[in-house]
């Protein structure tokens, strides 16, 4: 009977301190790998979004040329002494060339970003697009109907960064920033690469907060 009623009391006691403290921490554990893996398919899914964005910007141009007989270049613009010509470049997190005024052609726009019926959009869907004029971020759409849209503004993503060990660009971990398309025209080559900066390529992107 002793044995059967110190089993009773130890059934009445309940859990320990320690022992709920290892049960929090176990479940704060999975909580945290499960926010951590969910973190990685979002900015796997971002970074997706960008790269198929990338090649119908680059199936836009070939169609263009193809088209027209050159490439969607706005007036007055030259290629340097390497023969090359790059849109949407950033260095140190300062714009050096927008490329509004290339997309608002690929869109079938003036370069005010008003819609030009003398002009084939080879880009009929802007949505996923953002123009970005030193850190402000403007949905593209929205942008357009409130009026026009400077030659030098950027035109691309808002991004997640992930972490970086990296002192210069520490401050950027976790940040959210804004990833330019990037369109190169090599006219020795006769070819047109258009990219996107990814995750980790912090010196490619503006730093938006």
């Amino acid at each position: 009977m002793k044995c059967f009623s110190k089993m009773g009391r130890a059934a009445k006691r309940g859990f320990t301190l320690v022992e709920l403290m290892v049960v929090v921490a176990i479940l704060a554990t999975l909580v945290g790998l499960g926010a951590i893996g969910v973190a990685k398919t979002l900015r796997g899914a971002e970074t997706a979004k960008r790269s198929s964005f990338a090649q119908t910007v680059n199936s836009a141009i070939a169609a263009y040329k193809n088209e027209t007989g050159e490439y969607p270049i706005p007036e007055g613009r030259s290629a340097n002494n390497n023969n090359v010509i790059a849109f949407g470049t950033v260095n140190n997190n300062n714009a050096q060339e927008g490329n509004a005024e290339v997309l608002m052609l690929l869109l079938g726009r003036d370069t005010n970003g008003k819609r030009d019926t003398s002009k084939r959009a080879y880009i009929t869907d802007s949505s996923m697009l953002y123009v970005c004029e030193g850190k402000r971020v403007t949905k593209l759409d929205e942008a357009l109907a409130k009026g026009s849209i400077s030659g030098r503004a950027m035109i691309g993503f808002p991004v997640t960064m992930a972490k970086t060990g990296n002192k210069k660009y520490k401050s950027m971990s976790k940040a959210r920033a804004f990833a330019p398309i990037k369109i190169t025209y090599d006219f020795d080559l006769d070819d047109c690469q258009v990219s996107i900066p990814g995750d980790g390529s912090f010196s490619e992107v503006i730093k938006l907060n």
